[in-house]
């Protein structure tokens, strides 16, 4: 008992793992980071005025620079393509032209022209230039874009013209002279434009320092404050670490600390909706185990041995449990069916439709005369139990060795292809609908049977659409066309050979994509040696 009689409180234990050190404290690294914000913000308006400001520095240099080499294009006759001026007049006149240009340059408000250059139609012989014959030492580098030369033909081009040990920053202007007689080159000096960005850097970085001195300690003492709440929050979170999931949190500001701590309230709530999840994961997860095994148990471990007939297939899902099956059924009258089928649900109920289908297909087999009677029963037992939404494509093909056979029927799946022995291969598309969808007349109605002869050595192949709507990298589906096409190539060979030739193709094509369906082939060879 404590003192004065009443029940003595229980503190929680403590742990036995203490807490980490604070190195730096939520409130040292709001500063920091509120801190960098202001100096990024300032150094972004800076930055932003900066080439603002160089940008219409700029555009008042090419405005000028256009006009100027315009005016002296206009002023320009090109004597030097007149066959009959004499070599002297020629000179003379190079030297009044000269004599000119230089007059040109040293009027008053032109004195950031630095040299003009007239050129002959090769660009390579000077004609005549400001300076007197010497050109200045003008390195020019890439082409410049400038909305204030839309419209204009002046080429625009940077460069640098070296003085000795200095170097200063040169703008070119070219204009070309009429009927390809020559062109006009005109230097301004763009000096203007490093000067200003001189400038505009140096009242960048003292705005920097203003920022980084006056404003981060202001930072460093709101966030101590701010994060007052954060530190009793952090007492809650100990006492739910230690077991105790009803403790609730005592901050209620109206900001984000104090949704936060709302969020910390909701969070054992949480916890046994997590347990559920976990519970319900598992439950999917034996689920998955549940449908893997009937898959398994569904697929022929083995195939038959049909007389008159080879085969070889290939499966692989594409998650654990796929929505694909395949079967072959010995019939009556030493005839067999091989059927193909794709269902639209995945896993546990995917694979209970699978097992229905599978059932009634074989049932069907048995007891109908002909691939479109066991089709219309089939679909008749799926059409009652079938939930909404899901259906199975399948195609059913019926071997009659005797008569050299096979008929095809089609529920809504991918046309069988045909390999001939002649290495033509034929495509049968016989309508239908998928199975589930409609209850029996318009099934019906739909339904047709191709009736194909089957010469020794033609191969028929039944697919899923895995293989022709598989996807690489970039996207593109590996097609019927390619199918179509690896199957012509494989024209001699074996139907395990034909099964290993696809899907090594496929998987070349994939590369390492993801597969997005199940995949499944079967190939079905009449033999070379039976009549």
């Amino acid at each position: 008992m404590a003192r004065g009689g009443g029940p003595a409180r229980t503190r929680p234990t403590r742990s036995a793992e203490r807490p980490p050190r604070q190195i730096f404290p939520i409130a040292v690294k709001y500063g920091a980071a509120s801190g960098l914000i202001l100096v990024a913000f300032v150094l972004w308006v800076g930055t932003t005025s900066k080439n603002l400001a160089l940008q219409s520095t700029a555009r008042q240099v090419n405005s000028n620079g256009n006009e100027l080499v315009l005016l002296v294009s206009s002023m320009i006759t090109p004597f030097w393509r007149d066959d009959a001026i004499s070599v002297a007049d020629q000179a003379l006149a190079q030297e009044q032209l000269s004599g000119q240009l230089q007059q040109f340059i040293e009027t008053p408000g032109r004195h950031s022209v630095l040299d003009i250059l007239v050129l002959d139609q090769t660009g390579r012989n000077l004609i005549a230039n400001a300076r007197g014959g010497s050109r200045l030492g003008i390195r020019l580098g890439k082409n410049i874009e400038s909305a204030a030369l839309e419209g204009s033909k002046v080429r625009v081009r940077s460069g640098t013209l070296s003085d000795g040990s200095t170097q200063s920053p040169v703008r070119s202007f070219e204009n070309d002279l009429p009927d390809g007689a020559g062109s006009v080159q005109l230097f301004l000096s763009a000096l203007a434009i490093e000067q200003l960005e001189k400038s505009l850097a140096a009242e960048t970085e003292v705005q920097v320092w203003s920022v980084i001195l006056l404003g981060i300690p202001f930072v460093l003492v709101v966030g101590f404050l701010l994060t007052r709440p954060i530190r009793r929050l952090r007492e809650d979170m100990t006492l739910v670490a230690r077991g105790d999931l009803q403790h609730q949190s005592s901050v209620s500001t109206t900001d984000e600390l104090g949704a936060l701590a709302s969020s910390f309230n909701r969070m054992t709530r949480f916890l046994a909706e997590a347990r559920e999840q976990e519970l319900h994961a598992q439950a999917v997860a034996r689920d998955l185990s549940i449908a893997t095994r009937i898959q398994n148990a569904l697929l022929p471990e083995h195939l038959p041995e049909i007389s008159g007939i080879e085969m070889a297939r290939y499966y692989k899902p594409a998650r654990e449990v796929g929505g694909d099956y395949y079967d072959v059924i010995a019939l009556p009258g030493g005839r067999a069916g091989i059927v193909v089928a794709d269902v639209s649900g995945k896993g546990l109920a995917g694979s209970l439709v699978m097992t229905m289908t599978r059932s009634l297909v074989r049932m069907a087999a048995r007891t109908q005369p002909d691939a479109a009677s066991i089709l219309e029963e089939v679909n008749a037992s799926l059409s009652r139990d079938m939930t909404e939404g899901m259906f199975v494509t399948l195609a059913w093909a019926e071997f009659d060795d005797e008569r050299g056979q096979v008929r095809i029927a089609r529920a809504g799946h991918n046309p069988p292809l045909l390999l001939r022995g002649s290495g033509r291969v034929e495509q049968f598309q016989p309508s239908g609908i998928s199975l589930g969808m409609d209850p029996g007349p318009v099934f019906s109605q739909s339904l047709e049977v191709s009736h194909v002869d089957l010469a020794p050595g033609d191969s028929l192949i039944l697919y899923t659409d895995g293989i022709v709507e598989a996807m690489n990298h970039d996207g593109v589906e590996y097609g019927l066309e390619r199918f179509a096409q690896v199957l012509q190539n494989l024209t001699e060979a074996a139907p395990e050979e034909v099964v290993e030739g696809v899907i090594t193709d496929l998987a070349q094509h994939v590369g390492g994509a993801e597969a997005s369906d199940d995949i499944t082939l079967v190939v079905a060879r009449r033999e070379l040696d039976h009549e």
